[in-house]
């Protein structure tokens, strides 16, 4: 679809009809032109895997019209939700347009009285669950990939998860689902005619809605068995099946898999050499289960491990790729077995691939479980196709054992006819060629080419059918050369603990529903796992580093949420922020550059003089007692020195009334701490500023440095050990957040709050000190001991709690607004009087948003609450001097964007 391309016509259309939600963008395509699979160059090769386009609709209107766009056009449509497959369902293999549904997250409507909901298809599982959970219903079953696939995905690829046992596959709990057909028309399937949508990967039509049945909530129980050897196992669960026995989601793992995991975790909880059994029922069904399960058990020489242990096991049910740490790479393999071929299946596997291949289990029903696969390896290596076929062995072993293929996407078309029955294939093979004609919808996937009008896949298959002919001996081979990865050296292209997680990244998704900025402006450029792909794709050579892609390396707060959802335990945030001295050697953020300036010129972020900074006022200078020199250190930070001088100066009051002396470090001339400096990839201006200000600490004998800035506690706390030790200064500073010392205060009982405070409030953790610190009972423990004050959680709290987004204003402005308008409204449905902060930043976003909206809530800073509480009248209001600041921040920031240095 270039400038000059017979598709330049349509390129408008889809301007017109998605505005900004629509990229022609190289860079964006490619990363919509993968899954979770890492595929060998040779396959690769045999389709068009790059899409000409990238669409996000937002409603079943925009599909249809868009539908209608490609028709007239006839160019493809691929569908895709969270791309967490590894059967190339969403990879298109003949250009065209992808169609993200990363929009499409609503829920419809909820029935508690016939217990189902309908949503939109772009919403994952994770979304939905938190949902119901609201409504007092839960999901009866959902994927092991939760967290990052979608419930239109899964209706797309079809299969069983978590909750299988009881519930049976997705297709038995679905009611309806409305597709758009390929001529735009919107239609609602049910009972029969689901077959013509249920794992087809949408070449019959986009889905747009789907309707399933949930359950109430209740308790999830977990019982973690582990078993001498398979057999024991399979009996056991042999003897549940037989005997019908009430629970609702069974997992196992090989030894090998769950060495393998705790290995990749910094793990060794679980016994080795034993194969692991998670039982899970619903805690009503306690009484008739529990007993009953636990003789099983020991009946088959199985043994019971702690209640903590199956907690810890089940918490882990969404991380079976953490032991990709190991690889970097993993070749999978998934098939479902029949329970009667349990331990003669895994004996082949072992008997072929001594351990090369490890296994995680879900019973499917009491008669099947689904087998997930793993083989360590290396997609660097020149030998990694080798490897790659022994995925196809596996399979081959799983058939001779009666088993089948859980989904057939792109890669087992062949397989079609015996997967979906004769006459089903026959059914929609005929629906396909009359509804279809054009072959627009995400063609090469499900049928084979045989019946398939000018299926893309046909070199595809080909290679599939001789890599089958040989594959046995290419697997030999691929087995006698070794799981050891290429040494993780990158020159001074990439630091090697980068680049390595380049490679580690599972491309999951979980970590797009928690991101901060992927939620404001949902390209996959902008998550996690595209920039880990952006990165792969640099290190290998396919592309180079650029201003888009340092664009996109750039963009992000920092805010640490997606490293709770990290498969493989990837410190993304610390990544993020260490990638911008390589970045900073090329390319630099016109809004840093000139912060940069202004802390080079007057030592804080604005550019100020001296006086702007002083926050010893004659209002609060007769409360405040400081010394020159002395063993503990407050450090104000520049922003609350200046914009919210409130914080200091409460600070200031309430160490003196605890009887503590401190050292005002915010006097010092030129004082800052560097934290935008490293944001900027500065690194020499950074360490100069970091040896400044240890001298001057030490200078004046400081041992504790007390710091309100949670910007400034992380550089301090993170960054000021590493550069001490680079510059061969002594670093032996204890670090305190303000909120940790207000706690020691109030549980040492040296503040005695005066005046009840008779008003409801809520708490916004800023990130780096609640997911950077974990602190958070501290900040509460001390708003609980002010009388009469009553504290509501927000829906989104403590390590949940979500970004204010004011250091996206580096990379976009609308990112900003997007954060502060979702927390504001979060504060609201508290029904609080105020929203509490501890961070000058967070502050000054929620004061300046709820200002602007006129909301019925205030912000306040936790230290203005302890300032009334403690008798004091006079509390500086920093809302004017904040919307000042915001506002000049916001014109220096408007046009802040990656440039290549001069």
């Amino acid at each position: 679809m270039t400038q000059n391309g017979k598709h330049t016509d349509l390129q408008g259309s889809l301007k017109s009809l998605f505005k900004d939600r629509v990229s022609f963008e190289k860079l964006e395509r490619l990363l919509y032109s993968h899954d979770i699979a890492a595929l060998p160059g040779m396959v690769l090769k045999t389709i068009s895997t790059l899409p000409d386009a990238v669409v996000q609709p937002v409603d079943s209107s925009e599909v249809a019209g868009l539908i209608k766009l490609a028709s007239e056009h006839k160019i493809p449509l691929v569908p895709r939700g969270g791309a967490t497959s590894g059967f190339g369902g969403a990879v298109p293999a003949a250009g065209g347009i992808v169609v993200d549904f990363v929009r499409m997250k609503k829920v419809l409507g909820t029935d508690l009285k016939t217990e189902t909901v309908e949503v939109e298809p772009g919403i994952t599982w994770e979304q939905l669950e938190e949902d119901l959970k609201k409504k007092g219903l839960v999901l009866r079953l959902y994927p092991s990939s939760a967290p990052g696939s979608t419930v239109g995905g899964w209706v797309a690829q079809g299969g069983s998860g978590i909750g299988s046992f009881e519930y049976g596959n997705f297709r038995e709990n679905l009611v309806s689902v409305e597709i758009a057909g390929p001529k735009g028309e919107l239609k609602v399937l049910k009972n029969s005619d689901l077959d013509l949508a249920y794992g087809l990967e949408g070449i019959t039509g986009l889905i747009t809605k789907v309707k399933l049945r949930v359950r109430k909530a209740d308790t999830d129980i977990p019982l973690l068995a582990t078993f001498p050897d398979a057999g024991k196992l399979e009996s056991a669960l042999k003897e549940i099946r037989d005997s019908g026995l009430r629970l609702w989601s069974v997992h196992i793992q090989t030894p090998g898999f769950a060495k393998l995991s705790q290995e990749a975790h910094g793990e060794k909880l679980l016994p080795e050499g034993r194969y692991l059994a998670l039982f899970v029922y619903p805690e009503s069904r306690a009484l008739e289960v529990g007993q009953p399960l636990e003789k099983t058990v020991q009946r088959h020489a199985g043994k019971i491990l702690s209640t903590e242990l199956a907690l810890h096991e089940w918490k882990n049910r969404f991380y079976s790729m953490r032991l990709k740490r190991l690889g970097p790479s993993v070749v999978a393999n998934e098939m479902v077995i029949p329970l009667g071929s349990l331990a003669a299946y895994l004996k082949a596997v072992e008997g072929k691939f001594k351990g090369g291949f490890v296994f995680e289990g879900i019973m499917v029903t009491p008669e099947k479980l689904t087998m997930m696969g793993f083989m360590l390896a290396d997609e660097r290596k020149l030998t990694f196709p080798l490897k790659y076929s022994s995925s196809l062995v596996a399979t081959d072993l799983a058939k001779k054992h009666g088993g089948e293929l859980t989904a057939l996407g792109m890669y087992f078309t062949e397989n079609a006819k015996e997967h979906l029955g004769k006459q089903l294939f026959e059914r929609i093979v005929a629906y396909k060629k009359e509804a279809d004609p054009l072959n627009i919808m995400n063609p090469g996937k499900v049928l084979p080419p045989s019946v398939e009008k000018n299926s893309p896949i046909k070199l595809l298959n080909a290679a599939m059918k001789m890599a089958g002919l040989s594959k046995s001996a290419v697997c030999s081979m691929g087995s006698l050369l070794g799981n050891e990865p290429l040494p993780f050296d990158f020159g001074d292209r990439m630091p090697s603990e980068i680049g390595k997680d380049a490679f580690v990244c599972a491309q999951c998704g979980s970590c797009r529903g928690s991101c901060t900025v992927f939620d404001a402006r949902p390209w996959e450029s902008n998550s996690p796992r595209g920039k880990w792909y952006l990165l792969a794709e640099y290190l290998k050579g396919n592309i180079e580093l650029e201003e888009k892609a340092a664009d996109s390396l750039f963009y992000c707060t920092t805010c640490k949420k997606c490293d709770a959802k990290c498969q493989t335990d990837i410190p993304i945030a610390h990544h993020w922020i260490n990638i911008r001295g390589v970045l900073g050697k090329k390319f630099e953020n016109t809004g840093l550059a000139a912060v940069r300036e202004n802390v080079l010129k007057s030592g804080n972020f604005w550019g100020l003089p001296d006086e702007a900074r002083e926050w010893i006022t004659d209002e609060v200078k007769s409360d405040i007692r400081t010394l020159p020199e002395g063993p503990i250190g407050y450090w104000p930070g520049c922003w609350a020195s200046i914009v919210s001088k409130n914080m200091p100066q409460n600070i200031a009051r309430i160490m003196t009334a605890a009887g503590l002396e401190f050292v005002n470090l915010g006097e010092e001339k030129e004082a800052c701490c560097g934290l935008y400096l490293a944001l900027g990839g500065y690194t020499e201006d950074f360490a100069k500023a970091a040896a400044k200000n240890i001298e001057n600490m030490k200078k004046r004998g400081v041992k504790t440095l007390v710091i309100s800035c949670p910007g400034c506690y992380a550089t301090f706390t993170e960054h000021y050990p590493h550069v001490a030790e680079m510059l061969g200064l002594d670093w032996d500073i204890e670090t305190k957040h303000i909120t940790v010392l207000l706690d020691e205060l109030v549980r040492e009982g040296k503040l005695k709050f005066e005046k009840p405070l008779d008003r409801k409030v809520t708490y916004h953790d800023s990130c780096h000190v609640g997911r950077w610190f974990d602190t958070y009972d501290q900040p509460r423990n001390v708003l609980k001991a002010i009388p009469g004050l009553e504290l509501e959680e927000m829906e989104h709290s403590r390590e949940n709690s979500l970004c204010c987004g004011l250091v996206a204003a580096f990379s976009d402005m609308g990112t900003v607004a997007h954060c502060a308008e979702t927390r504001l409204k979060e504060a609201l449905a508290t029904g609080a009087d105020c929203v509490v902060t501890n961070c000058a930043g967070c502050a000054s976003q929620l004061n300046f948003a709820s200002n602007l909206a006129q909301a019925p809530i205030r912000q306040k800073d936790i230290t203005d609450l302890l300032v009334e509480a403690l008798g004091y009248e006079y509390v500086f209001d920093p809302t004017e001097p904040i919307s000042v600041f915001m506002q000049q921040a916001g014109q220096l920031l408007s046009t802040s964007c990656m440039r290549k240095k001069n």
